[in-house]
């Protein structure tokens, strides 16, 4: 093929060949072959632009390792080379043999699509997702972010790309969503804690919108963010009502918090307003026909100082109680009743307590940070407003949420890609990259190499920065993503076009 005249998106990852993770390449042919066929299907003019950072000693080249399908039309993949000679001249080069992000910001620097996406070797992009990009809705000004699942490491070998897909879909660990990492039941839904709020034969699910189990002292509680989803069990028959312990966060600052009970169409069952502690008590009607219901919050949204996330109310308790309904309602109403029960808790001085200038920012918002190194997706015009992600020679833990936070305080919107379109991350061995029970793992391995990470209490330092001066913190010169260097490059097309 001759190369893509113009991509509509070019794919960005960074990779050398040593088996990061283990067996990465398999992992790594996997991802080529999910975007290829199914870009090639679509229509989609694409390039996928593999930046091999100081090449392992010893093994063949990335280009030399993975099958590349010939007489590709749509999708062009072109591999880049970082040299040992320029590793070296970078702090921790002994320690760290890839920069995973200035990897990134080499091959976005030099992408050729209207649109970049940063992501990683080990991703599988759902059919959903690759139709919808298909399907050019793309915008400059929004930052495109979505949930990442962790599928099992055992992909099948020789399967065709709908049974790939469909061993992903049906081998779907966990979720790593916004409001933290969840597993999974074998039906998709969000396992219970060990010690959760709410009794795990209560017939209710927790969806999108609810924080990790946390606890404070002795009180277990889930935050609940601004759409927090209900299921409840359609199949079993309930009496009573519907109790929730809740309490007004550090977000609200002292001033009462609303809360809306919303259908799954958005259309208003009941609402009501919690002050300090309280209790809500929502009759279900015998004839209901929802199995989902979703809690609106609204606060202050005060941001907070040592953390990114803004928190105005939090759930201590889910259970059923035998309260009988009032005489007057009809049975298809949702009627709410919210009891005070005490004072709030005390929020200055704690980790959660606000910013002390909360109440003069006015464009803090919680943004998807979560996995975000495997799906970034920015127009090429604002990847260069942003200068690409921070080019600091340490482990590159955080360095992708500080590029989110400063693309929103740069005026890009954040829009994040929902349900059916997925990215299906392969798991690899654990303490390569984060995963809960392979975090100790990750630590030893950081410590051992003498290297260090940017902590989170710098990150939210630096998230505190740029809300409170609504700027974006660039850590880049405009020499960013090696770009006063000419890199050896190849391609699958038959000619290479002049970088840019």
């Amino acid at each position: 093929m001759t190369a893509v005249a113009q991509p509509y998106i070019s794919v960005v990852v960074a990779a050398r060949n040593d088996n990061h993770g283990g067996n990465m390449l398999r992992r790594m042919q996997a991802m080529l072959d999910s975007w290829i066929a199914q870009a090639e299907f679509h229509g989609l003019l694409s390039e996928i632009v593999v930046v091999e950072w100081n090449p392992s000693e010893g093994r063949p080249r990335l280009k030399d390792s993975l099958f590349l399908p010939i007489n590709l039309s749509r999708c062009e993949v072109r591999f880049i080379e970082v040299p040992h000679a320029v590793h070296v001249l970078l702090k921790n080069s002994g320690s760290i043999p890839l920069h995973q992000m200035i990897a990134k910001n080499v091959g976005i620097r030099r992408a050729r699509g209207k649109f970049v996406l940063a992501t990683n070797l080990d991703i599988i992009f759902s059919a959903e997702l690759m139709r919808f990009l298909s399907g050019q809705s793309l915008e400059t000004g929004f930052m495109y972010r979505m949930d990442r699942y962790d599928v099992a490491s055992e992909t099948p070998a020789s399967a065709s790309i709908p049974e790939l897909l469909k061993f992903c879909e049906r081998h779907v660990r966990r979720v790593f969503a916004c409001e933290g990492e969840f597993s999974l039941f074998d039906n998709g839904m969000r396992q219970f804690d060990s010690h959760d709020i709410v009794a795990p034969d209560a017939g209710f699910r927790f969806g999108k919108g609810w924080s990790q189990v946390e606890c404070s002292g002795d009180t277990r509680y889930r935050w609940i963010y601004p759409e927090a989803e209900l299921f409840i069990d359609p199949s079993r028959v309930y009496t009573g009502c519907l109790a929730l312990d809740l309490e007004v966060g550090p977000s609200a600052g002292g001033s009462p918090v609303s809360i809306d009970i919303l259908d799954e169409g958005g259309d208003r069952l009941a609402t009501g307003i919690v002050s300090g502690r309280s209790t809500a008590r929502l009759h279900i009607p015998e004839r209901r026909t929802a199995a989902k219901v979703i809690l609106s919050v609204r606060g202050a949204d005060l941001p907070l100082t040592r953390h990114p996330r803004i928190v105005n109310l939090r759930a201590t308790g889910l259970r059923w109680e035998a309260v009988p309904i009032r005489a007057e309602t009809t049975p298809d109403q949702w009627p709410l009743e919210v009891l005070v029960t005490g004072l709030a808790f005390p929020w200055d001085g704690t980790f959660e307590a606000p910013s002390p200038f909360a109440r003069k920012i006015r464009n803090a918002a919680f943004l998807h940070t979560n996995a975000c190194g495997d799906f970034t997706l920015l127009s090429r015009e604002d990847w260069f407003s942003l200068r690409g992600y921070p080019e600091l020679p340490i482990w590159p833990m955080h360095i992708d949420a500080m590029l989110c936070y400063a693309a929103h305080h740069a005026g890009i919107s954040e829009s994040i890609l929902r349900q059916p379109m997925r990215i299906y991350h392969v798991e690899h061995s654990t303490g390569a990259g984060w995963t809960p029970e392979g975090e100790k793992a990750r630590l030893a391995r950081i410590a051992a190499k003498g290297v260090r990470e940017l902590s989170f209490s710098t990150v939210t330092k630096w998230i505190d920065f740029m809300r409170r001066y609504d700027t974006p913190a660039i850590f880049t010169r405009e020499d960013w993503g090696l770009g006063d260097l000419v890199l050896p490059e190849e391609s699958s097309a038959t000619e290479v076009p002049e970088p840019a």
